[in-house]
């Protein structure tokens, strides 16, 4: 006697998994290795476990972790001369632990946005001085012109190229119509609300720009009237001299030229 055949179902058939595509197979990838990461990051090191190899305990990725720990202090330190080697915070250090052990670092963070993390944290949780609110203040502005220098690098190369013949075409200003100013695309401005950056002659508060001179971070001071001058000429560049002139009318135009060859001197404009 045959036997009776036994029916199929959908649920007795099992599917093979389609094999992915090289995309598809990269994409998986990826999002395991950003998982580790922020795992790593965030001191979980169970979440770790599942992905290591068989010789690999918790024990090792805890190690890991500690060394991880003692590098993020070392780059707070390197990376933050302006703050670290001030002698308003010679407890850095130990700011800088008190710190990596209640923020926890982003897995997508570099160093820098790690900085700018700590200086946020330092002015929240710190009962700062005013000196000490200067040190911070011009060091996120330092962070911040060279940021500017990185996204907009051929903008920087380029004036860095016109600073080169810059006083030599600073006779025609005012003279020559077709004369184009520039003005420096890496600046940030800060607020000093003490004494310790100024000269003797000096009161606060005074506005600082920071900006970049080829490779270097360099500040300027600039009265009230001086800062509002040069804010009309960021607004408006690349323009010509009677532009801006006509904008600032609180000047005479001999004066204005006089500013520009300050701000030429200081490599914060340029021609061409």
């Amino acid at each position: 006697m045959n036997s009776p055949e036994k029916e199929t179902t959908e649920n007795d058939v099992t599917e093979k998994p389609k094999p992915l595509s090289p995309e598809a197979a990269e994409m998986q990838y990826r999002d395991m290795i950003q998982k580790v990461a922020r795992a790593i990051a965030q001191n979980r090191t169970d979440d770790v476990l599942p992905y290591l190899g068989k010789k690999y305990e918790a024990k090792h990725v805890e190690m890991f972790i500690d060394g991880n720990y003692d590098k993020r202090i070392d780059v707070l330190i390197r990376l933050m001369p302006f703050v670290s080697e001030d002698e308003d915070f010679d407890n850095f250090e130990e700011l800088a632990m008190q710190f990596a052990d209640s923020k926890q670092v982003r897995s997508y963070e570099g160093s820098t946005e790690e900085c700018d993390a700590m200086l946020e944290w330092l002015e929240e949780t710190q009962n700062l001085t005013l000196e000490q609110q200067d040190t911070v203040a011009c060091q996120r502005a330092r962070y911040e012109v060279e940021h500017q220098a990185r996204a907009n690098r051929s903008k920087h190369i380029r004036f860095q190229e016109l600073v080169t013949v810059a006083v030599e075409l600073l006779d025609q200003l005012g003279e020559n119509d077709e004369l184009t100013i520039h003005v420096n695309p890496a600046v940030s401005w800060s607020y000093l609300k003490s004494k310790k950056y100024l000269d003797e002659d000096e009161n606060p508060p005074v506005s600082a720009l920071h900006y970049a001179d080829d490779d270097e971070v360099r500040t300027a001071m600039f009265e009230p009237a001086g800062q509002n001058l040069l804010d009309r000429l960021i607004d408006l560049a690349p323009c010509h001299f009677s532009q801006w002139a006509a904008l600032a009318d609180e000047i005479d135009p001999a004066e204005l030229k006089e500013f520009a060859k300050g701000l030429t001197q200081l490599h914060l404009i340029a021609f061409s």
